[in-house]
């Protein structure tokens, strides 16, 4: 009996002694918890009350943007959601929800998020009996569930845009692959809430976009497809006369040409310096495209990304680029991604001619490697006016990364100082998306 009782005894020492998460510290528990998703450190937080005061403290300061997956939510039960968003109500304020069910939102109809004021929803899952959509009722779940809601995006969603003025708050609002808008509801849209940015790319053959330029004077950005400014009635010159445009941005297919001409050569003067310019897609004639960026003298800003054409980079020819160079004397910016160039030439030659140049990004271009580096270093030695180093920025080029050891390099950093930065995109970098950006 004495054995068994000390042997009992050392298994009880063994276990007591046995590793356990709840042995950390506060700080350290934070930093494994800061790991996990969101739904998951809320079931962390539901087996032990301390691990419950962690979770808590970090939502407190980290968690204010939320990303719903509709694959994390598998098998999650509905008391199970509701009291998982509950528990987030106090603290999120941008929810994403990607593929979620919309049963899921449909199930928070007595609960209220109103500290969320961005909401993305991205088209939802299917079930046996057909689509289960986002449609209008939900928009007025919205209203409800989200009082302060300022920023909303709905894709792939079944709706007319019948409930969307009863969001008196919202000032951004995005409808890209929506099925069933109705153009007799966005009058209302456009007259009775004060829209700061508009996004209506794809699928928005009934939104008259007339309308939006006479009913919302308030708006600063706008992203339309470009058969809107290629009608027999040419809303190109209204926009340009919104007095707090600051971007416009064309999905276009089959008028870049077309669309580029109507802004960089307005037929009235519409007061608006166009400061930077971004376009990626592929052209069938970029001489013609280089040509009416000429007339943009102002320009501060140009990007430029090319995509691959059956694998291969775009060529670009030498003659296009150096006769665009002089014509830009205020350029700030130059991105050429993603091109195969015939030599570095047209570069040296926006160097030369730019004289508040201050970034070149040649990212994922074919350009001279090294050697294209040594010539510039020489250029710039000679240009005594020049304040401030210029920016080269190689990544994925055909600059070798080792330059940056260079003892040359180093000597004249002062003049150039060369980056592995990649430019940060957006949505605004889907193919054949014209932007234009506009002085205040």
């Amino acid at each position: 009996m004495r054995r068994v009782g000390k042997e009992q005894n050392r298994n009880e020492e063994a276990a007591d002694n046995r590793s356990s998460l709840l042995h950390l510290n506060d700080d350290v528990l934070s930093l494994i918890v800061d790991y996990l998703e969101v739904f998951q450190q809320f079931e962390l937080s539901q087996l032990h009350s301390r691990l419950l005061n962690v979770v808590q403290a970090l939502w407190r300061t980290r968690v204010r943007n939320v990303e719903l997956l509709d694959e994390e939510m598998l098998g999650v039960s509905s008391r199970q959601f509701q009291a998982f968003i509950t528990a987030l109500t106090p603290h999120v304020e941008q929810l994403n929800c990607q593929r979620l069910d919309v049963r899921r939102l449909r199930q928070l109809s007595d609960g209220s998020l109103n500290r969320v004021t961005q909401l993305e929803w991205i088209r939802g899952k299917c079930d046996r009996r057909g689509r289960l959509r986002f449609v209008d009722e939900d928009v007025r779940l919205l209203k409800r569930l989200c009082p302060g809601l300022r920023q909303l995006t709905l894709r792939g969603c079944q709706v007319t845009g019948k409930y969307l003025c009863e969001l008196q708050q919202l000032e951004e609002l995005c409808l890209d692959e929506c099925e069933c808008l109705k153009s007799k509801h966005f009058r209302d849209i456009f007259r009775q809430l004060k829209l700061r940015k508009f996004d209506i790319m794809d699928n928005c053959d009934e939104v008259n976009c007339c309308d939006l330029v006479q009913l919302c004077p308030t708006l600063e950005n706008i992203k339309i497809a470009d058969y809107h400014l290629c009608m027999e009635t040419d809303i190109t010159q209204e926009l340009l006369q919104l007095p707090h445009l600051r971007e416009l941005s064309i999905y276009s297919k089959n008028f870049v040409f077309d669309v580029l001409e109507r802004i960089a050569r307005p037929r009235v003067n519409h007061g608006k310096l166009i400061e930077g310019v971004r376009f990626n897609g592929l052209l069938h004639d970029y001489g013609r495209f280089f040509r009416e960026l000429g007339n943009l003298h102002q320009l501060r800003r140009l990007e430029i990304k090319g995509i691959l054409d059956e694998g291969m980079l775009q060529r670009l020819n030498n003659q296009m680029l150096e006769q665009l160079a002089p014509q830009l004397p205020e350029l700030q910016q130059l991105h050429i991604s993603g091109y195969q160039m015939e030599s570095d030439a047209p570069l040296l030659k926006f160097v030369s001619n730019c004289r508040q140049l201050r970034i070149l990004d040649v990212n994922g271009t074919r350009c001279g490697g090294d050697a294209f580096v040594e010539r510039c270093l020489a250029l710039l030695a000679k240009q005594s006016w020049r304040s401030h180093p210029l920016e080269l920025w190689i990544l994925c080029s055909d600059i070798s990364y080792d330059i940056l050891k260079s003892q040359r390099y180093l000597i004249d950093e002062k003049l150039l100082r060369i980056y592995n930065n990649r430019m940060l995109t957006g949505q605004d970098h889907l193919p054949n998306v014209l932007k234009f950006s506009f002085v205040r």
